[in-house]
């Protein structure tokens, strides 16, 4: 721009000098060969260097400053995350020990209690062998331990336990009891005991479930993540003694913090975050606690304050000694400037280096300057705007049809908007637009505008930049494709990697099912209603191997192979299945299906899965109504397919939602989107299509079709 500046005062000058006129209303300066009395003029650029440092030392503070204040307080909203998950994960842990000893209270409920010296037996029950366990065992009344998932362990009584005296007396405060860990003399580890009472049927005490598990256990939370030397996880109770602790990577447990700052801080707050000294190696840490009642403890944890502000510091030191280089800087500009003045040839060399030095910048930025001015109506380009734009250098005066010439409509609207709001507002504006160029390419710019104001106020003049994007725009359609792709092969890698995994232990469980039907089928007393339960959950694990089949094959890139199935058995069974998985669905669940539509061309169990899926969304839709219902129905189409329809009376489908069908698109809290985006691709699979639309009366209803065999 100050090639263009020169340019535009000298043809000024000269015209101004031939014909008398003056010269135009460009504001750039013209060339003034009075020399002005220095002093005032050095006094003024010391002034300003030393306010300009000043400012600038005030602005760096002010941005440590703030970026301590940043940093600090993300620490905090993160660590009270974290102490939320880890809070989950604690909870999941115990629930899971304690589902286990309310199951084996049930079933030993009619425990009879027996003399010393007896040889425990071996529980195999699933749910007590559960690898989060290291042992179970069950207690009689009197304190001997009568069941254990240890083999042969030797006799023990455990009367003296206090968790088991306060269950007897009656005095336990809870029903459940976590015990301060202890070393196992048989397996050589830390465990913590989660204790339960066995309840006859008249309500008198009958022993005791004894669920021990690992410490590491409860601070294997971080595991596999990066941890930091002073970040801290712990399990307390609320008397003050802790059961587990991990601090880096070190691991323990028993600290009794009674009376500490962390237990005064729990008690006045229990799901409170503050910073302060840790009560055992006195390092200052934001501690965010969880409390969980039902079990008598509370998850805290903890990050150091010095981890926090390790890379603040780091910044705000490289921040002071770039200030202090650039205060230097400063006055050595101000010394540079003060010569410059009294050596004026020196100043004019520096000037025609900072112009080339421009107009390199300008070249490889690929940026141009222009200034408009409003009452002469005329424009005039840089030089490297104008060849951006293929002129010569001394062709730079343009009017405002010829510099919109290259503009389609639309473009030409949204520059001459910005124009608008930059005059109207006073303020700076941006646009981006679309350029069709000499040569006929196309190319991309980035147009900033900035006002100018007159001694009367109004904007009598508007500068601005061009800016040459076509590269960028280009790499950011290359990127969102290369996304898009990453995002459809994760999807694919995470349907087949679930499938893998499912394989497995739904097999161990079909051989579970399959054993305890043998065995029971072998018992004269054998009940049948159970035995044909027991069927049942055999034929639903099947049905779960073939959906996961069905998953991995279509991850596959395979194509969809001749199937035919009965309609009326997929609906049933989807039914019945929804009925079975959402227990807590309250909709009534009804179908309307066409006599004369039997037999559909697919596979019966990714129908099946489609209609899961499609039900599921619809209960959860329809549980805000008063009377929830859902309907299944179909009809023939003409075109030789079939209609299928899950239509609910909830609130419907917001138009804002855009195409509901797209994958990671998910209106529910910690969803991935996966579940509609599954079911399109199994129904395109097979030449229908999907899309959902209002229901008859309110709510909504997604609909698809299949070829029909009929």
């Amino acid at each position: 721009m100050l090639t263009a500046w020169a340019r535009r005062s000298a043809r000024d000058a000269e015209r101004a000098a031939s014909s008398g006129e003056p010269p135009s209303g460009f504001q750039y300066p013209t060339y003034n060969p009075v020399l002005r009395p220095i002093r005032p003029v050095i006094v003024l650029i010391c002034t300003g260097s030393v306010l300009l440092a000043m400012l600038l030392w005030a602005a760096t503070l002010h941005t440590i400053a703030t970026e301590q204040n940043r940093a600090i307080a993300s620490a905090i909203r993160e660590n009270r995350n974290r102490s939320i998950a880890y809070e989950q994960y604690v909870a999941r842990t115990l629930d899971a020990a304690n589902v286990a000893a309310v199951a084996l209270a049930q079933r030993f409920q009619d425990l009879v209690p027996v003399a010393p010296g007896g040889t425990p037996g071996t529980i195999r029950d699933a749910v007590a062998t559960n690898p989060l366990f290291a042992s179970v065992v069950v207690v009689d009344a009197n304190g001997n331990v009568r069941w254990s998932t240890l083999d042969s362990l030797p006799p023990m009584n455990l009367a003296a336990e206090p968790a088991f005296k306060a269950f007897r007396a009656g005095k336990a405060p809870r029903d459940v009891w976590l015990s301060t860990p202890e070393m196992s003399r048989f397996l050589h580890r830390p465990l913590m005991s989660i204790s339960r009472a066995i309840r006859r049927a008249d309500g008198r005490f009958g022993g005791g479930i004894i669920v021990r598990i690992p410490v590491e256990r409860l601070t294997d939370f971080n595991e596999g993540a990066a941890i930091r030397p002073l970040d801290l996880i712990s399990v307390i109770r609320l008397d003050g003694m802790t059961l587990a602790r991990r601090e880096g990577l070190r691991v323990s447990y028993g600290q009794d913090l009674r009376g500490k700052l962390v237990m005064q801080h729990q008690r006045a707050q229990p799901n409170g975050t503050y910073l302060g000294p840790s009560s055992i190696d006195g390092v200052w840490r934001y501690f965010s606690h969880r409390r969980l009642d039902r079990y008598g403890i509370f998850a805290t944890v903890g990050v150091g304050q010095a981890d926090v502000l390790a890379d603040v510091e780091a910044r705000a030191r490289q921040s002071r000694l770039a200030m202090a280089a650039l205060t230097v800087a400063i006055f050595a500009f101000a010394a540079f400037a003060i010569f410059g003045i009294l050596r004026r040839e020196r100043a004019a060399r520096d000037l025609a280096g900072a112009n080339a030095r421009l107009r390199e910048a300008q070249r490889i930025g690929r940026i141009g300057d222009w200034e408009y001015d409003l009452r002469s109506d005329r424009v005039i380009l840089s030089d490297q705007l104008c060849e951006m734009y293929g002129r010569a250098p001394g062709d730079d005066l343009v009017g405002p049809g010829e510099a919109l010439a290259h503009l389609d409509e639309p473009n030409r609207e949204i520059l001459q908007a910005a124009f608008r709001v930059a005059i109207e507002g006073r303020r700076p504006e941006s646009c981006e637009i679309v350029t069709h160029m000499p040569v006929g390419a196309i190319s991309y710019r980035r147009i900033r505008i900035v006002p100018l104001l007159g001694p009367d106020g109004t904007v009598h003049t508007l500068m601005g930049t061009e800016q040459d994007i076509t590269a960028e725009k280009v790499h950011q359609q290359l990127r969102d494709e290369v996304a898009h792709m990453s995002r459809v092969e994760a999807m694919n890698v995470m349907a087949a990697t679930i499938a893998h995994e499912l394989a497995q232990p739904l097999t161990a469980a079909s051989n579970y099912v399959a054993a305890v039907r043998i065995a029971a089928r072998q018992r004269p007393d054998a009940d049948p209603a159970m035995i044909a339960l027991l069927v049942k959950a055999g034929e639903q694990i099947g049905l779960t191997s073939k959906i996961m089949e069905r998953a991995r094959d279509m991850v596959a890139n395979g194509t969809a192979g001749e199937h035919s199935a009965v309609l009326a058995e997929i609906v049933d069974d989807a039914i019945a299945l929804v009925k079975i998985a959402n227990r807590d669905c309250a909709a009534a669940l009804s179908e309307q299906l066409d006599p004369e539509v039997r037999l559909v061309a697919a596979d019966k169990v990714q129908i099946q899965q489609v209609l899961l899926n499609l039900l599921r969304n619809a209960c959860e839709a329809a549980a805000t109504q008063e009377a929830p219902r859902v309907v299944v129905s179909s009809r023939r189409e003409a075109n030789g397919m079939v209609l299928i329809c899950v239509e609910d009376n909830g609130p419907g489908i917001s138009r804002t939602l855009g195409d509901v069908f797209s994958p990671f698109s998910s209106t529910k809290e910690g969803g991935l989107g996966l579940g509609l985006s599954i079911c399109r691709a199994i129904v395109d699979s097979y030449g229908g299509r999907i899309w959902s639309e209002p229901g008859r009366a309110v709510g909504a209803a997604v609909c698809f079709t299949l070829p029909s065999l009929d």
